[in-house]
């Protein structure tokens, strides 16, 4: 790691010298090549020995004394994005055909759906079809209009004359400037008693049919949409900036090998650790621990010569955990299960409760109890509700499961209710990965789904009402599951040296 980033900084502060003392910004990438020997090297064309003959050269020397010359590259100028040179219509204008032609884009999820109708209203819906009969559920999540419309025109122009930078928003990581709408009025909160508002950030895709490329909820009951849409990609201010990388060849010279040995090394490490071998261990404390097992790298290994064949990918499942601690947690309330994005977060504790909660920056949390689990409502609820028994065994991927007498709505005067689905999660890339979503069909009736494998092994021994009393029972029958894959296994995978 010391040989790459003294041989970094040293091109970067010769690259800086050499360039009118030009400062490097995120604008500006690199990128460090090692073609090895000109002459002996295909990986390198003649072109670029005649091409090299023009460029800056750096020698630089890392501490086992290996020696490179550097070939810096003449920086790529980037395509300008100044206003001054440009007399075209403004952002909003070049937006205005989207708007005026009332189109929609849709935004489709598990259970809600998503209509952004451009320049007009913003809704949030379920259907639910009974025979001929369609149930709707819709919320408003804001609205615009001609008079918003010229407030932000007014806005933006005198924006423009001062100059101002455009905002941004972060686009697969990149931050790109972007036309914020703000659209307001819609349906009243129920948990804050605000009407719900949105904010549509438009930004520039040339490729874009003016889609939702994401939609969350930032804060109690506001949300944020991103749009990509070609048309504001015709304003210079809103083209993403040339990313293209810099180039800077790096040979040999003597007998130095053709990349640093140290470097070698760190990259043969990172290999072996993107490949490496995890296993389980039960502790003295009686909790299970991952153990990482990393293979040094022998130094009378030769990595001089050609660079790390990549490991041969097994289709190999991770050994299955035999400690039933996590079930038996689990089971008895004691491991609760925390998940969701966005602004709210939702925490489930098996036979005991659910939790929706939100924690500040300041640390403080604002807690709304969904639902406590009573038997006695659980079996009431599933005999008005037969549909939510558990199917046989051979047909029985999920399970349900009645929490009620939450906290009072404000909008029904009821408690709050939440049937918690618990389905199970079949090849899974860990034994430990949990996925929680909720959904609210109703005013203050909810549905949360708690996807995990945990849940495979206890989905057998439900009764006919969908509950589970036999926690001994339910962890014989996972430790029986686990040692006859672990038997299959054994037999039937092939041994690797890093296994």
């Amino acid at each position: 790691m010391r040989v790459k980033i003294v041989m970094l900084s040293l091109v970067y502060s010769c690259i800086g010298i050499e360039h009118d003392f030009k400062g490097f910004d995120d604008s500006i990438l690199f990128g460090i090549n090692w073609p090895g020997n000109p002459n002996l090297n295909e990986n390198f064309v003649d072109g670029e020995k005649n091409k090299s003959q023009n460029q800056e050269l750096v020698k630089v020397t890392t501490t086992n004394k290996e020696s490179y010359e550097c070939q810096l590259p003449e920086l790529r100028s980037t395509e300008s994005t100044s206003i001054d040179d440009y007399d075209g219509p403004s952002p909003l204008h070049l937006l205005k055909p989207l708007m005026n032609k009332e189109m929609c884009s849709y935004r489709l999820e598990s259970y809600w759906s998503y209509e952004v109708c451009h320049g007009r209203y913003i809704r949030q819906y379920h259907e639910e079809r009974e025979g001929k009969q369609i149930n709707t559920q819709e919320y408003f999540l804001g609205y615009w209009s001609s008079e918003k419309q010229a407030k932000l025109e007014a806005e933006m122009k005198a924006a423009q004359e001062s100059k101002q930078i455009p905002k941004t928003t972060k686009v697969e990581g990149v931050a790109l400037p972007n036309v914020e709408i703000v659209m307001d009025d819609g349906t009243i909160c129920d948990l804050n008693g605000k009407p719900r508002l949105t904010r549509v950030h438009y930004v520039c895709y040339t490729h874009g049919k003016h889609e939702v490329y994401s939609f969350r909820e930032t804060s109690t009951c506001e949300y944020e949409i991103i749009i990509l849409s070609p048309f504001l990609c015709e304003h210079p201010q809103f083209k993403p900036m040339d990313v293209s990388e810099n180039v800077i060849n790096c040979l040999p010279i003597g007998d130095a090998p053709r990349k640093p040995r140290d470097l070698l090394k760190m990259e043969a490490n990172s290999l072996r650790f993107h490949h490496q071998s995890i296993r389980l261990m039960d502790n003295a404390d009686g909790e299970t621990h991952l153990k990482f097992e990393l293979h040094p790298l022998g130094d009378d290994e030769d990595m001089t010569s050609d660079p790390p064949k990549p490991v041969p990918s097994v289709d190999k499942r991770p050994p299955p955990i035999t400690d039933d601690s996590p079930v038996r947690a689990f089971l008895n309330g004691e491991n609760c299960l925390n998940g969701g994005t966005g602004w709210w977060k939702y925490e489930f504790c098996y036979g005991k409760h659910v939790l929706q909660y939100h924690i500040d920056r300041a640390g403080e949390k604002t807690t709304v109890m969904l639902g406590r689990f009573d038997e006695k409502a659980h079996l009431d609820w599933i005999k008005d509700n037969k549909g939510k028994a558990p199917k046989p065994i051979d047909q029985r991927i999920s399970i349900s499961h009645f929490y009620s007498n939450g906290d009072v709505c404000d909008k029904t005067g009821r408690p709050r209710q939440t049937e918690v689905k618990l389905k199970c999660l079949e090849n899974s890339s860990s034994p430990a990965q949990v996925s929680l979503y909720l959904l609210e069909p109703k005013t203050c009736h909810y549905i949360l789904g708690v996807e995990s494998p945990l849940i495979c092994d206890i989905l057998p021994l439900a009764d006919e009402n969908g509950l589970i009393k036999t926690v001994r029972e339910a962890l014989e029958k996972k430790k029986e599951r686990s040692e006859a894959v672990d038997d299959v296994s054994d037999k039937n995978v092939p041994k690797y040296e890093n296994d």
